[in-house]
C-alpha cells in the first residue's frame, strides 16, 4: 500500500476503533463524538481506497455524491456501501452542534454502518488477515 494511503487508514482506524470504545461507555453524553467517529472513519477509509489508486478528491464530507461515485468508477462492488454511507453522512455537521439529538440506536448504527465499511475497504485493500479455514 501507498504510504499516504496508510496515513488515511490508520487515521480511520483511530476513528474507528475511538468510536467503539466509546460506544462502550454507553452515555447519551458521548453520542455525537461516537456517530462523527464513525463517519469520519468511513469517509478516511474511502479517500485511502482513492489515495491507493490514484484518484484526486475534493475536501468534502459528502459521502454518497462526491466521495463514493470516485470510488465506484474504480470498483463497481463499492456500491453496496451506499445504505451505510447514507446513514453515516448526516454525522459530518448536523449532530455536531446544539439543537439535535441522539439516541441510542444511533449510535448502534453509526457503529454498525462504520463497521460494514471498514471491513469492505479493508478488504478491498488487502488489510484483513486470512481467516483460517480449519
Amino acid at each position: 500500500m501507498h504510504a499516504d494511503a496508510e496515513k488515511w487508514t490508520d487515521k480511520a482506524e483511530g476513528d474507528f476503533q475511538g468510536a467503539v470504545e466509546l460506544s462502550k461507555k454507553r452515555s447519551l453524553k458521548f453520542a455525537h463524538l461516537i456517530c462523527f467517529a464513525c463517519q469520519q472513519s468511513a469517509e478516511k477509509y474511502l479517500k485511502g481506497f482513492l489515495v491507493e489508486n490514484n484518484i484526486v478528491f475534493s475536501k468534502t464530507h459528502d459521502l454518497t455524491l462526491v466521495i463514493l461515485p470516485l470510488c465506484l468508477k474504480v470498483d463497481k462492488e463499492f456500491n453496496v456501501l451506499h445504505k451505510y454511507l447514507k446513514t453515516l453522512e448526516p454525522y459530518a455537521v448536523e449532530f455536531r452542534y446544539p439543537g439535535e439529538e441522539l439516541s441510542r440506536l444511533n449510535i448502534k448504527e453509526a457503529v454498525e454502518a462504520a463497521k460494514i465499511v471498514r471491513k469492505f475497504i479493508r478488504s478491498k485493500l488487502g488489510l484483513e488477515k486470512q481467516k483460517r479455514l480449519l
